[in-house]
């Protein structure tokens, strides 16, 4: 049973009688019901479709823990990195949540250079793995990450010979430690899915990012390297369906006509891929990221949309 409220207590609705909306209230006379019906009218069916999907990811969510995101591909070049920061950038603007990209790949990983230089930190996983022991709050990490205007932190990788030293133990401690601190943590992940590391995130993540590209060789290895994290117990459930855990990205991808993509599209669909995500091949996202002028707001609605799917479709699962 609900309990009794407490007598004379004043709420919110005995003062404001009707909806607020930035600062005002809603009239309900009919000069203000045909206003908003004209609006109403006059908005297209991109804009009502894009503001609900807002409307979704900036619903509020509790977090029981710590939420880790791996992103991996089987093959280089599809846009890993892109995924990482994008997906970390619209986590930290539209759900709030403190989020950390870490640079996880051991060969000239480049997700720190998405940074702004004047905001870019010159220090790397390696030196927080060693000042782990003497760091005790928020505030003293902020030297190590290189922070974005969305809310975003970035962790750099170190260079490929001192990478070689992060061994899975080591990325156990470093995870153990920032999840003091953040509340989702996207891990960009080398080439592979089989290495030692590649193997260690996956085990540890709660989501998985499969990134591939609408050609044929790229869609083969991802189909191959699916089949061999389902054979592993990685990713399948009880429906048959390739997991509640794995979301597939199809990156760099021609226009929504094209018979190829439509073509790899089924592919994946038909080897009982829940969840896939098409992101269009966009110069301005191209441009904007080498020059560290990464705004979501001011891609084309045809590149926005499936980066608000990509954090719908994560956002969806975090416990």
């Amino acid at each position: 049973m609900r309990p009794k409220q407490r007598a004379g207590r004043l709420r919110r609705g005995d003062v404001y009688r009707r909806p607020v909306v930035d600062g005002c209230e809603l009239s309900d006379g009919l000069l203000a019901r045909l206003w908003r019906w004209l609006e109403a009218v006059t908005t297209s069916a991109g804009e009502r479709e894009e503001a609900e999907l807002d409307a979704r990811l900036r619903r509020p969510r509790r977090l029981t823990r710590t939420n880790t995101v791996a992103v991996v591909s089987p093959k280089g070049g599809v846009g890993k990195t892109t995924c990482t920061f994008a997906l970390g950038n619209l986590i930290a603007s539209h759900l709030r949540k403190r989020v950390l990209a870490l640079d996880a790949n051991p060969d000239f990983g480049t997700l720190a250079s998405l940074a702004p230089d004047r905001e870019r930190s010159e220090k790397t996983m390696l030196e927080l793995v060693e000042d782990l022991d003497r760091l005790r709050s928020a505030p003293e990490l902020e030297p190590y990450v290189s922070p974005l205007s969305s809310g975003l932190h970035v962790l750099a990788a170190p260079r490929p010979e001192v990478m070689a030293e992060m061994t899975p133990e080591l990325y156990g401690q470093l995870l153990a430690f920032i999840g003091r601190y953040y509340d989702v943590v996207c891990l960009d992940l080398g080439t592979g899915v089989h290495d030692p590391l590649a193997q260690f995130a996956l085990s540890r993540s709660d989501q998985a990012l499969v990134v591939s590209e609408p050609d044929f060789v790229t869609t083969e290895k991802v189909l191959k390297a699916l089949d061999d994290l389902s054979a592993g117990g990685h990713w399948e459930d009880g429906a048959g369906e390739r997991g509640e855990r794995l979301t597939v990205v199809l990156n760099k991808a021609p226009a929504a006509s094209s018979g190829d993509r439509q073509v790899v599209e089924a592919a994946f669909r038909g080897q009982g891929i829940a969840r896939l995500v098409t992101i269009p091949a966009d110069r301005r996202l191209r441009v904007m990221l080498d020059s560290a002028t990464y705004a979501l707001e001011a891609l084309p609605r045809a590149t926005r949309m499936p980066i608000k799917q990509l954090g719908e479709s994560v956002a969806e699962r975090l416990v």
